[in-house]
């Protein structure tokens, strides 16, 4: 039962079970798209994306801090479980109790919603177009690709700039906050 556990990464925390899973499915994928249509360049492509995601999981499996909150089965008597369970601990929003949580930082600030990066990408494929239908695409991808990036720059340099004031000592902060800053 142990080997079964550690083939199927079911001690590991949710993220490498993620990435391990999409490395698996990119194996499945590769192997079917080559027997379909033994066309070399998907089929490496498709190889690569496999080699991606099962590197990157395998490094999240040996991250130290991975190894930290990695499940223990049976390491935990069933009643104490039960009430880590029902209280857990070290857990601000409650939940998991940090069983599935591998990167246990809560520091930094979530960024804003927002539509920047797919106007980007949509500016970027509508301007790459215009390799083949000629100035056009690249004339109207180019709104798109300007508004999005200018709207990501400048969340960006606000959430950065709400960053710093987030480290400064919390006296100055109230001040800066009074000045308009």
């Amino acid at each position: 039962m142990r080997l079964v556990r550690v083939v199927l990464a079911l001690d590991q925390p949710q993220e490498v079970r993620f990435f391990l899973f999409l490395a698996a499915f990119g194996a499945v994928i590769t192997a079917i798209y080559w027997f379909v249509s033994y066309e070399a360049a998907g089929t490496f492509l498709l190889g690569g994306y496999t080699v991606a995601t099962g590197v990157l999981g395998a490094r999240l499996a040996a991250d130290p801090a991975a190894r930290r909150v990695r499940r223990r089965a049976g390491s935990v008597p069933a009643r104490r479980r039960a009430a880590e369970v029902a209280e857990p601990r070290d857990a601000p929003g409650g939940g998991t109790g940090g069983i599935d949580r591998p990167f246990l930082d809560e520091r930094g600030r979530l960024p804003d919603e927002t539509v920047a990066p797919l106007a980007v990408g949509l500016g970027v494929a509508v301007a790459a177009t215009g390799a083949i239908f000629g100035p056009a695409p690249i004339v109207v991808g180019i709104l798109p690709l300007a508004w999005g990036a200018w709207a990501w720059f400048r969340g960006a340099s606000e959430e950065f700039e709400a960053g710093v004031l987030d480290d400064v000592a919390p006296d100055r902060h109230e001040a800066a906050i009074a000045n308009g800053d």
